[in-house]
């Protein structure tokens, strides 16, 4: 097996023969530790309680049983966790729920356009250029504007690396701390020591707020956890302290492994910290299955194989040696048989702490099979560790050459020969988490654990009626249009059943009843015509073939046939044709308020030259003009003290309230 120095070596060789781009793109990650950029963009008024998780493994796990807990009592939470999986807005979840895909990017624009604005002509102490928000920076900040615009009482946040000078640390308010176990990882960021690591981590810490600390951590970890705590004026709680609280654990339905073990008695302590009186089914919350995707989860991949492939695959995320053990001591234990081989795929980050060769021979056998894959590196991920090492390393421990797989080393390609390879046998995929987010977004993936997304709010739906006159939406934009209508008309401010009224169903006459069927059946019939013109259109790319173009022809013919007898179907029954502007809502309509008009901020001139500036613009009805500073202070002839010394002409702005609903 080769040496952890000799991986260096040849890690530092491939590197030397890449393109000179190439080699930029893969050294640089845009990570910029400190709290100075984003502690201008947080909101100012936290109005939810943070319960903040840190450690290298198991805080994301942590974090999803806490959100296990507050569900199973009903107190509103939302969980921000990283990286995410499969989508960038993945990493938010309200009360269970992943947030509005819509409503996320629009807080994260937010956010871009207030640090634009506070950023300028700022530097740090030393005079050196803060520079832009890093992309873990935009994501925590827009996560604690969407737990203040959705009214939280609780924000459950994971640690993205280390502790003291992690963006999450920006938080104002904390009612508990967490660390899970520490172990050696990022090394390059957080200190070549254990101790050392331990010593950032603990930096989340604050004055008075408790800390819940993993009570297997090593006791070198330990002393220098109990140190920061002393000196910051707090004191660790050990999780072992949660032991009877577990006692009612039916541990023939759920055999744990150690660590799962381990973080259950952290959650199960933060949660006893934080509420005293009140009590958790550790039975049904398991039933629950509070994990995070990507993490001992059972993924199909029928669609993605064409068939070959029915039962599902294990997927993953161990990409250090705590999770590697963890792994392979599952596997060993429950999916492996005897002297059965298993089948991996792994792709694994590159780094020059990671013990690379280390975490390959504790995952293989001699009798297994690898495919080493590589992601595609994203604007700060780390680069991939090449597939070619990662195959002359298995080759040291694999006996048979043809075990290991030295095709296309894209992830799909990996799969698609695991799965050929392994016939029934046991198939795992596993390494880097920005690996797994990849492979999550393949067509024909199908993860077991499917978290439900937010139906877009009242911001969305205002949305859409302004972007739907401006210009034709897209298939995506037109379903969440049609969904923000509905939730808009079903929300109890809106439906009359929610008022006390009853719901009724009107009887519909037969002749309406054939009606609504012979739509029906026509609409049907368009979407599968629909469905075959995408096949034969398909089948067309890159060639020219008169008898398929002649049969598009005919499918084209007989799906508007159809969608005509549709519209006369849906005519007789509405007794008009549809009206597009029936779908545009006004803006009182949706918020309870008339629309605020955005007034045009035009200079302090003279009466007669502003006038002529607002004939050419054309926007007098969007400019006001007020009195002297006595006007609006009484007559007491004192100035107000909004003025601030301006003059007699002040001027205002609004903005269109975009809060969810």
């Amino acid at each position: 097996m080769p040496a952890a120095k000799d991986i260096q070596r040849a890690l530092a060789r491939i590197r030397a023969v890449m393109p000179a781009q190439k080699q930029a793109a893969t050294a640089h990650r845009n990570i910029k530790l400190g709290l100075e950029r984003i502690s201008r963009v947080v909101p100012d008024n936290q109005r939810w309680i943070g319960v903040h998780v840190g450690g290298t493994n198991g805080k994301g796990s942590i974090c999803a049983l806490l959100a296990g807990m507050f569900k199973l009592s009903g107190i509103s939470h939302g969980t921000y966790i990283s990286p995410a999986l499969p989508e960038r807005h993945n990493s938010i979840t309200i009360n269970g729920l992943y947030v509005n895909k819509r409503m996320y990017e629009m807080e994260l624009k937010h956010v871009e356009g207030a640090y634009k604005r506070v950023a300028s002509g700022w530097t740090f102490a030393s005079g050196e250029d803060p520079g832009d928000l890093t992309p873990f920076e935009l994501e925590t900040a827009a996560a604690f504007r969407v737990f203040n615009k959705m009214n939280v009482q609780y924000g459950i946040v994971e640690v993205g690396m280390g502790g003291a000078t992690d963006a999450t640390n920006a938080m104002k308010q904390k009612a508990v701390t967490v660390i899970s176990k520490i172990d050696l990882d990022h090394q390059e960021y957080l200190g070549n020591t254990i101790e050392e690591i331990a010593k950032v981590k603990a930096g989340i810490m604050r004055s008075g707020v408790p800390c819940i600390v993993d009570h297997s951590n090593p006791s070198s970890v330990m002393n220098v956890l109990r140190e920061h705590a002393q000196s910051v004026g707090t004191q660790i709680n050990l999780s072992s302290k949660a032991l009877p609280l577990i006692e009612d654990l039916d541990r023939k339905r759920f055999d744990l492994q150690d660590y799962e073990q381990q973080n259950l008695l952290c959650a199960t302590l933060t949660f006893r910290k934080l509420f005293p009186n009140l009590r958790i089914d550790v039975n049904k919350l398991l039933s629950m299955k509070p994990q995070l995707p990507g993490r001992m989860e059972h993924v199909r991949v029928s669609r993605l194989t064409s068939g070959l492939r029915e039962k599902s695959l294990l997927v993953d995320g161990a990409h250090n040696m705590l999770g590697v053990e963890a792994l392979a001591k599952y596997v060993d234990g429950t999916c492996r048989k005897g002297d059965e081989p298993v089948t991996w795929v792994m792709g694994l980050s590159s780094s020059k702490s990671k013990p690379f060769s280390s975490m390959i021979e504790t995952l293989i056998r001699p009798q297994d099979n690898l495919a080493f894959v590589e992601y595609t590196q994203g604007p700060s991920d780390p680069p991939p560790a090449p597939a070619d090492l990662g195959r002359s390393v298995a080759a040291q421990v694999i006996s048979d050459e043809s075990r290991v797989y030295d095709g296309d080393a894209s992830i799909g390609a990996g799969v698609q020969w695991a799965c050929s390879r392994a016939g029934e046998g046991p198939v795992v995929v596993t390494g880097s988490l920005y690996m797994v987010r990849e492979f999550y977004k393949m067509r024909g993936v199908e993860p077991s654990r499917k978290i439900k997304t937010r139906r877009p709010g009242r911001s969305q739906l205002w949305r859409y009626v302004q972007l739907s006159r401006e210009r034709p939406l897209t298939s995506e934009e037109a379903r969440e249009f049609k969904q923000a209508r509905r939730h808009w008309r079903l929300s109890p401010a809106n439906s009359p059943i929610f008022r006390g009224g009853r719901p009724t169903s009107p009887s519909v006459p037969e002749r309406i009843r054939k009606l609504q069927q012979t739509a029906a059946h026509h609409q049907k019939q368009a979407e599968g015509y629909q469905q075959a013109i995408r096949s034969v259109k398909n089948d067309l790319r890159g060639g020219d073939d008169a008898a398929l173009s002649q049969t598009l022809q005919g499918l084209e013919t007989r799906r508007q046939e159809h969608l005509q007898a549709y519209n006369r179907a849906m005519f007789k029954i509405r007794g008009h044709t549809v009206d597009s502007d029936k779908k545009y809502m006004s803006h009182e309509e949706i918020f309870g308020t008339p629309e605020k008009t955005k007034k045009r901020i035009t200079a302090l001139l003279p009466d007669d030259e502003k006038d002529d500036d607002m004939k050419v613009t054309g926007e007098s009805k969007h400019t006001t003009r007020q009195r002297e500073p006595q006007s609006r202070a009484g007559r007491s002839g004192q100035p107000d003290a909004k003025d601030h010394g301006r003059g007699s002409w002040t001027r205002r702005r609004s903005r269109t309230d975009s809060q969810e609903g």
